[in-house]
């Protein structure tokens, strides 16, 4: 019996699951992050190897066991991609073994291994897409220069249209209001060091802020409604210009905290995509996506 292990490391958690041939869950298990901007080579080391350990003794696996990790970091920056591949050779050891990033493991996940688009939007925003062995990317800028449609590109324009209101640039409605009641000001001009003090200027922070555009979307705030459209339209893009590439229909989904905001962005985006995009919610999760891999790239290599 060959089995396919599937590891998603992203900033919040190292998630571990195993399948047998048969694409049945034997086992799986989480571990704190092994982000590699977040924690040391040592822990990295130290929180894969024990995961594979606990899924293997919990799986009581006799037989091969094939891994798949989608490690955040491992993307274009050279030097992570040096210590995260060290990394997985003390981890991995005695166990074949592919690295991929976050991003291709979602994609996986979100479309059943088939080929197509998935948008992400999270602290950040980048489209990503795979048409057999080819793979295709649009935006993923950053946040100086980009991240159109993201948590912090969003908490950026709620800021943004708080302060219009505040000078009466635009009239006040429900965002002036809720907002200052829900960070506790005493003044106006208390949102400067709220940023700068309180949330330290730290693009994890402010983006954690995108939670208030949602709450006041819900209650019908025009501004935050304005605020969504626009962030479905630029992620709408994103999925439109990776679409060019594939001729026929295809499938897109979606990954990122962003999302969680489905209900409101979901009507959105579909108005703005182009006739042959199938826009569908994801059907595994990133680490399924990763064990999809292992099988899918192990089964061709023993046929070579």
């Amino acid at each position: 019996m060959k089995y396919y292990i599937g590891i998603d490391g992203g900033g919040t958690k190292t998630a571990f699951v195993c399948y047998d041939e048969a694409n049945n869950l034997v086992a799986s298990c989480v571990r704190p992050s092994c982000h590699i901007l977040q924690v040391d080579d040592e822990k990295a080391v130290s929180i894969l190897r024990s995961g594979i350990e606990e899924l293997l003794d919990l799986a009581k696996i006799k037989g091969e066991a094939y891994i798949c990790a989608g490690l955040a970091g491992y993307g274009k920056n050279i030097s992570l991609r040096q210590r995260i591949e060290n990394n997985a050779h003390c981890a991995f050891k005695g166990h074949p073994y592919i690295l991929r990033n976050d991003g291709e493991i979602a994609l996986a996940g979100a479309l059943d291994g088939d080929d197509g688009i998935l948008v992400i939007a999270g602290t950040g925003s980048i489209a990503i897409a795979s048409k057999g062995d080819i793979a295709y990317r649009c935006g993923g800028w950053g946040y100086m220069i980009g991240d159109e449609g993201s948590a912090y590109w969003i908490a950026k324009k709620l800021l943004s249209a708080y302060t219009r209101q505040c000078d009466n640039r635009q009239p006040k409605s429900l965002l002036y209001a809720y907002l200052y009641e829900k960070w506790q000001f005493h003044d106006d001009y208390d949102v400067i060091p709220f940023v700068a003090d309180k949330l330290q200027n730290k693009r994890d922070a402010i983006a954690g802020l995108a939670v208030c555009a949602y709450e006041l979307a819900m209650m019908n705030d025009p501004e935050a409604l304005h605020i969504y459209e626009e962030a479905a339209l630029a992620l709408a893009q994103l999925v439109n210009a990776l679409a060019i590439n594939f001729p026929g229909k295809v499938k897109a989904s979606y990954a990122g905290g962003v999302w969680h905001a489905k209900d409101i962005l979901m009507p959105m985006i579909k108005k703005h995509l182009v006739e042959n995009i199938e826009f569908i919610d994801p059907h595994r999760l990133p680490v399924d996506g990763a064990s999809l891999l292992a099988k899918h790239y192990f089964s061709q290599n023993r046929k070579k």
